[in-house]
């Protein structure tokens, strides 16, 4: 904290040490120079897209049958993406960097969507985040920018809906697909924008549905989005927001003879009409109760509620937010007699509601330009806080491990402040240097309480050297603050397991990148990251207890090389290709070394795509993803022994193909087909994903 003091001088000092702004010529350079970290994606819901349509710097991604912000972002460099299902899946299914969703900030218009969790984490559940209404998508590798705290170390994605216009829009998208075992995949959208005086609003809505492909994981969401826009005296704007999500899903069986990967009998189905997979359970895991049986299913409801308000003054702006998330899960789980024999297939043996989110929060910020520089000033408060859970029927008979019952909430009490600075030095270098001071309380499951703090800093310059060569250099040291539930999973496996506190993970990162433009839609760009991470926080859970707790060290690097071509008027290329490698030190859970990696973070990993710009409009586009081998470490139990086995998936490689026509000039119909080589592959060890999908759409925009 002595440093804190000392680093607002210094950047007071340079604020008043330099020259009168350069005027409008100025401030245009400073709005176009931005910096290599942070990629743009314009998420189209416009009829005919032109797929050639990318300028360097912002990538244009048709939104079509993608239902899920990783759907949108799966074929990016730095991003992976590890699903049990293809649709509907509720775990942690992206990461970048190698970073996974406990330390991704995802952000709609500024508000924070992260869920709290109950017995999880601090994670996203990107089934509850529909594609309604977006116009472009932010991602922001890594954790160079301090106005983003307290979880947002492996990077930020900001999602910006779409603002109403004098002119009204109306959008509307179906979509309907089948395939290997799946015979009804379905996705229905519809947005509407306008503006009448000094008010706008937005309203969107969508509907999905898949048949189960795994035995037993149907899935059905159902989504409403509205936003009111109010002009304010003064220039100011007032916003308005609401969300409300629904979501069925079915849990899907363990589709084993054997759980145990050692047993022969570990690879043989239980039920032929469906594939080999490893099931899901209830969290959490409490015994027989919680392991999902014959019409295991959840109804998952959210609300997201949100309040801004934005004011000029003069030169400067001033925005404060404010936000409230309510989710609640209603639970049942049926008997299975593989699990227990003395039971028939599907008696109630398990009814809960789980109150797994109540969390609120605000921010406030300044934003002020003073000559050449863009200083930004923020605090914000979160209460991350669950509801606990009402236990309406538990069958204890069953089989249950622990205790399952009524339960109150948690919260942990977040503090964050923070300042950066935009300073334009020349019109061809851009020095963003910022400090953040973050407070976390959270409580913990014995009623104490684990209470730090971090000062990160940062310092990110992008130069451009010429007009068609820009780098940006990042060096930074980033806090992540435990969530409410890691607090709990702590103190549970305190004293059995362990016996450290649990402290912030302290990530010190180097980030650069390059980008070479040949022409307006033709460029490179490398990038390359090394993150030197200290008490990584993570967490475990199997049969004989759960915690969680800190490595001692982590290291990652990578490198990526991505572009774009259009080496004819009819044909434009992409691709990109990721190197990647972690490396860990100092686990305490896994004394016997059984691996020194970050799990399912593949070494290798590629994307290439080419459109076709065909006659009456029309285009035909390929993509193809090759993923390398990635590795896991699975456990099993045998006599009262706990045995980790580390395991690999094999490389795999899919390839999608799609064909648009504009049918009408506000119309557009399309057929395609996913996975066109029907490649059988897993994203998730134990867990098979579908093979070739076939599907058709219609879209609709004026």
């Amino acid at each position: 904290m002595r440093k804190l003091p000392a680093y607002l001088g210094v950047l007071s000092l340079i604020c008043s040490a330099v020259p009168v702004a350069r005027g409008e010529e100025a401030s245009q350079d400073r709005e176009s120079m931005k910096h290599l970290t942070m990629e743009e994606i314009v998420v189209t819901d416009t009829a005919v897209t032109d797929p050639a349509a990318t300028v360097v710097g912002v990538k244009t991604i048709e939104k079509g049958r993608s239902t899920t912000i990783p759907d949108v972002l799966e074929n990016e460099a730095g991003i992976d993406i590890s699903r049990k299902a293809l649709v509907g899946d509720t775990g942690d299914t992206l990461k970048i960097r190698g970073l996974s969703g406990n330390r991704i900030m995802l952000n709609i218009d500024g508000r924070s969507v992260n869920a709290a969790g109950v017995q999880g984490g601090y994670f996203v559940d990107w089934s509850t985040i529909p594609l309604d209404n977006i116009e472009k998508v932010e991602v922001i590798y890594g954790g160079g920018s301090v106005k983003y705290g307290n979880n947002a170390g492996g990077g930020v994605i900001n999602v910006i809906t779409k603002k109403p216009t004098e002119k009204p829009t109306v959008s509307m998208y179906g979509n309907f697909g089948a395939g290997d075992h799946i015979s009804d995949m379905q996705n229905y959208r519809v947005t509407h924008t306008y503006k009448v005086g000094p008010i706008g609003y937005s309203i969107a809505g969508s509907y999905q549905h898949a048949d189960e492909y795994l035995w037993n994981n149907d899935y059905e969401a159902k989504n409403i989005a509205a936003k009111l826009y109010v002009d304010m005296p003064f220039r100011g704007e007032m916003t308005l927001g609401m969300q409300y999500t629904d979501v069925d899903r079915g849990f899907a069986l363990s589709n084993r003879l054997s759980s145990k990967i050692n047993d022969p009998n570990y690879d043989v189905k239980r039920n032929d009409a469906y594939p080999l997979s490893s099931g899901d359970s209830f969290s959490p895991g409490a015994g027989n109760v919680t392991t999902a049986g014959p019409g295991a299913n959840w109804n998952k409801t959210k609300y997201l509620l949100d309040f801004g308000y934005k004011q000029p003054i003069g030169t400067a702006l001033v925005e404060f937010k404010a936000y409230k998330n309510h989710e609640d899960r209603h639970e049942k789980n049926y008997s299975a007699n593989w699990i227990n024999s003395s039971y028939s297939n599907g008696k109630l043996v398990l009814d809960r509601t789980v109150k797994s989110d109540r969390s609120y929060g605000g921010s406030l910020e300044l934003f002020v330009p003073i000559r050449d520089h863009e200083i930004a000033i923020g605090a914000e408060r979160k209460i991350i806080a669950t509801g606990g859970q009402d236990v309406d029927y538990v069958d204890t008979a069953y089989g249950v491990k622990g205790t399952v019952a009524d339960s109150n909430g948690d919260s942990a009490h977040m503090w964050g402040i923070y300042l950066q600075d935009s300073w334009s030095v020349t019109d061809s270098f851009l020095l963003t240097p910022g400090v953040r001071y973050d407070l976390y309380k959270g409580p913990t499951s014995e009623g104490g309480q684990l209470e730090d703090y971090g000062v990160s800093f940062s310092l990110t310059g992008t130069y451009k050297l010429t007009d068609s060569d820009v780098v940006t250099a990042s060096v930074y040291r980033k806090y992540l603050t435990p969530s409410a539930p890691d607090a709990a999973w702590w103190s549970d496996g305190y004293g059995q397991y362990y016996t450290k506190e649990l402290k912030l993970e302290r990530n010190n990162a180097i980030e650069m990148a390059y980008q070479h433009s040949f022409s307006p839609k033709d460029y490179l760009k490398l990038s390359a990251y090394h993150y030197m991470i200290d008490d990584y926080i993570s967490r475990f859970s199997r049969t004989d207890g759960r915690g969680c707790y800190n490595i001692d060290r982590v290291r990652l690097t990578g490198v990526s090389l991505e572009g774009a071509t259009e080496p004819l008027p009819w044909v434009a290329l992409r691709g990109n290709v990721t190197y990647q490698k972690s490396k860990k030190k100092g686990d305490s859970m896994d004394p016997a070394q059984v691996s020194d990696e970050l799990e399912y973070l593949p070494e290798w990993k590629g994307n290439a795509g080419v459109d076709f710009r065909l006659p009456y409009a029309a285009t035909f586009s390929v993509k193809e993803r090759v993923v390398g081998i990635t590795k896991t470490v699975q456990s099993y139990t045998e006599k009262g022994t706990t045995t980790y086995k580390r395991l690999q998936l094999s490389p795999h490689a899919t390839t999608d193909i799609e064909l648009r026509v504009p049918v009408t000039q506000h119309g557009e119909l399309s057929v395609y087909c996913e996975n066109l080589l029907d490649h059988h592959y897993q994203e998730r060890y134990g867990y098979a994903l579908p093979g070739r999908i076939v599907g058709a759409s219609a879209k609709v925009s004026f």
